[in-house]
């Protein structure tokens, strides 16, 4: 890849001055700036309507004219795009060298003239979002553990009988598995650690159990999920949504898990079959699930069925906001503009084969 010497850097993602002046000071001389939230918000707005619409997003007015926005886009080498983003950049940015991702996962952009594409694309998986997630999931085991899902209930309906505040649970021995021992997975197993539980876990890139690993007890090959099922008290699903985990927890894997266990998902709605889900709650097999993910929840509320699933605890894909997160995104964005400058390999770069 052959890099200019002056790398235009088009900053589509909502960045703030300091976040900016960052990207700028990984080398003044060789980097141009342009910030564009702006100048590509009612491009954004127009192929993400349904999602934006819920968000309720304020119409920023652009300086740019179109052909100037068109100019500017075809002279970037470097992108930094937005969340969502516009669906159809890479065939006008005819200059492009590279694209990032403020998001961990590709899933988003099939069905646009991203997927594929012939320049490199890099994603914040690990960084900008990993953490936040990986809190929310070992706090929705606590959440459950301590029954603090029901006490919110029991407030509002006036409530404050001891009997009426359901069983609790010592986290400390219990079994945590986590489908998936990536960026949010380590952290999911550091923090379930330090509450003295149990940490079992899946990866693709491992041929054979192996014990005391990676700081985890038990670290399973993908292929053996089956067996590390039938241990865990709470199953935390990390992994990426990709063809081969489309609807990897289905009414199989539902069978196999412990009676009473809980289901915490922060990956993505698909990796779970949504009706084995309902059934699971509202047989009892499963005692609570906590999911911040579903299917279509960018654009969409929950089906009725899931909504009213026993025992469940729906957010509207939000685990990973923080006060810092955007800052651990520019902060790899940073890091692969040096490794871009200086003829080495990225970090995070995506593999269309794999899907992520």
């Amino acid at each position: 890849m052959k890099v200019p010497d002056l790398l235009n850097v088009l900053v589509i993602a909502q960045a703030n001055d300091e976040s900016l002046q960052k990207i700028k000071k990984v080398n003044p001389q060789r980097l141009n700036v342009i910030p564009a939230y702006a100048e590509f918000l009612d491009e954004i707005v127009a192929d993400n309507y349904e999602m934006m619409s819920r968000r309720g997003e304020i119409p920023l007015e652009p300086k740019w004219t179109p052909a100037e926005r068109e100019a500017t886009l075809a002279s970037a080498h470097a992108i930094f795009l937005s969340f969502p983003f516009p669906k159809t950049l890479v065939r006008r940015a005819k200059n492009a060298l590279w694209f990032h991702c403020p998001f961990a996962g590709v899933s988003n952009l099939k069905g646009t003239d991203y997927w594929g594409a012939k320049p490199k694309f890099t994603t914040s998986r690990g960084y900008t979002q990993a953490l936040p997630i990986a809190e929310t999931a070992v706090g929705a085991a606590l959440m459950f553990a301590k029954r603090l899902d029901a006490a919110a209930v029991n407030t509002k309906a006036n409530k404050f009988e001891r009997s009426e505040a359901g069983q609790m649970v010592l986290l400390e021995g219990k079994t945590i598995g986590i489908v998936g021992l990536g960026g949010i997975g380590r952290h999911v197993a550091r923090l379930s650690k330090g509450l003295g539980m149990r940490v079992l876990a899946t990866r693709r890139s491992i041929k054979k159990k192996i014990d005391n690993s990676e700081g985890v007890d038990t670290l399973y090959p993908a292929n053996l999920l089956h067996e590390m099922l039938p241990e865990c008290d709470f199953l935390v699903i990390a992994t990426m949504w990709t063809d081969e985990t489309q609807h990897l927890i289905n009414s199989n894997a539902f069978e196999l898990m412990k009676q009473g266990s809980s289901l915490i998902n922060i990956a993505r709605g698909e990796i779970v079959e949504e009706l084995s889900l309902v059934d699971a709650l509202n047989s009892g097999k499963l005692a609570h699930a906590y999911i911040d993910v579903y299917k279509d929840d960018f654009t969409k509320p929950p089906s009725k069925a899931l909504a009213s699933a026993k025992n469940i605890v729906i957010t509207p894909h939000i685990s990973g906001r923080s006060d810092i997160s955007h800052a651990f995104s520019v902060d790899v964005f940073c890091n692969n503009i040096q490794r871009l400058l200086g003829g080495e390999e990225m970090e995070n770069l995506v593999d269309w084969e794999r899907g992520y």
